[in-house]
């Protein structure tokens, strides 16, 4: 799910003002977050297209290292899927 995420992208409203990469983000704008950008960023997962499983094992990284928003194929917050739950529930049994 984060080599190949199932939904490419998220919209948020940006809740205030902020700056991204040097540009202004208003309050009230519509944001795209691409997924897929997200899950193959080098400074949270080095050597992002490589598959590695134990890249998340509870024991190899904290949360200083990574951003907890860094891996998410569900969408986050209140506006998650709300599919998440029975997934992850397939997943495990």
């Amino acid at each position: 799910m984060r080599v190949l995420p199932p939904v490419p992208f998220v919209m948020r409203e940006a809740q205030e003002d902020f700056i991204c990469h040097g540009q202004t983000i208003r309050k009230g704008t519509t944001v795209y977050i691409f997924i897929y950008g997200v899950h193959h960023d080098s400074n949270a997962f080095p050597q992002p297209e490589r598959f590695d499983p134990d890249r998340f094992h509870q024991s190899s990284v904290t949360n200083e290292e990574r951003s907890p928003f860094a891996f998410v194929p569900f969408s986050a917050g209140s506006r998650n899927c709300i599919g998440q739950f029975l997934s992850s529930s397939q997943l495990h049994q």
